[in-house]
């Protein structure tokens, strides 16, 4: 049985001997998927629009009925695909702001209808040697309790979202509701004044307003 774990646990996932083989960053096709947070981070420290990034460094597909962004996997001239950020020498050019699927890596998520919990995924690293690391250090989020109930309601509104659009599925309707969602967390610049967990739980509140 797999050992569920919380923020405040050790888990054995560190890498002090990796000399940036990248095989986390490559042929991952569209599986780093981008939670709102992932792209204020991206855009906010990279000076640029979510526009300016699609089809550079992201990507949209469409997942049970809405339009959600993911990381673009670029071709190389020799090897498999690799993750647009990925630099030459083969370490991320924003690990300083990376997605929170890339902090997250070699750890999974298991949600429990509330919240959730972390879990070890095994040889999902091929380097050896792993130690010991406390996992809110390996995530390295600043505010990481305000991350966590975001990641959860994130989480459980795009299932919300996804049943409710199924009734829909292929109607003009549901192909506006899924852009308007897209607009309002993603293309929607966030206010650089203002804290990005207050903002979204507004913009969540507006949008459940909005469909109710």
């Amino acid at each position: 049985m797999t050992k569920l774990l919380t923020s405040r646990d050790m888990a054995k996932i560190s890498c002090p001997t990796c000399r940036g083989c990248g095989a986390c960053c490559r042929d991952m096709g569209d599986s780093i998927r981008l939670d709102p947070y992932d792209v204020y981070l991206l855009t906010r420290n990279l000076g640029l629009a979510f526009s300016d990034l699609l089809d550079r460094s992201i990507a949209l597909h469409a997942e049970g009925g809405l339009v959600l962004p993911h990381l673009l996997m670029k071709e190389e001239e020799k090897g498999e695909p690799c993750c647009s950020f990925l630099n030459r020498e083969g370490r991320c050019s924003v690990h300083a702001f990376r997605p929170g699927l890339c902090r997250l890596f070699p750890l999974g998520r298991d949600y429990d209808g509330t919240g959730f919990s972390y879990f070890v995924v095994e040889n999902a690293c091929p380097v050896p040697g792993k130690s010991k690391v406390r996992i809110s250090s390996w995530l390295g989020y600043g505010d990481l309790a305000s991350y966590e109930v975001f990641t959860a309601r994130w989480h459980y509104f795009v299932k919300e979202m996804q049943e409710m659009l199924g009734a829909f599925q292929g109607s003009e309707e549901a192909r506006r509701l899924a852009l308007y969602i897209l607009q309002k967390f993603y293309a929607q610049p966030w206010d650089p004044d203002r804290g990005f967990f207050d903002e979204f739980e507004e913009r969540l509140s507006l949008i459940r307003r909005a469909f109710s």
